[in-house]
């Protein structure tokens, strides 16, 4: 259970909550606006719905444990980052020609953020 002087645990609370509201906000939106932004708006609900459920799960292992979950925010960024690319070439295809190319280029510059920044931190 969260403690009342416990502010990393409320940021994770705090942080999930507003996924969930953000998943239905663009639920609730592709369904208004349709065409050619839906798929978009479907991508971002589904990253906002991974997210929540990573920091409610998140903010319960810091709950128990008290130690930082690194391995599992890694996890939900290695989810959500690629699908955030996702959503940044479809945001780009709905308003001008883009090739694949370049897709894969951001896609693979994330992965090599990605990582070596968890093997740094997690101390490989």
């Amino acid at each position: 259970m969260l403690q009342s002087g416990d502010f990393v645990g409320y940021s994770f609370w705090l942080i999930s909550m507003a996924m969930s509201a953000a998943t239905i906000f663009f639920l609730m939106e592709s369904m208004r606006i349709g065409g050619k932004w839906s798929t978009s708006l479907n991508v971002i609900a589904l990253v906002c719905f991974i997210a929540a459920f990573h920091y409610f799960y998140m903010r319960e292992m810091w709950v128990t444990t008290g130690e930082s979950p690194t391995t599992f925010r890694y996890i939900d960024w290695l989810l959500t980052v690629p699908l955030q690319l996702v959503e940044f070439y479809l945001i780009l295809a709905a308003v001008a020609a883009v090739s694949g190319g370049i897709f894969w280029r951001i896609f693979i510059g994330s992965l090599v953020m990605l990582v070596p920044g968890y093997m740094g931190e997690a101390g490989y």
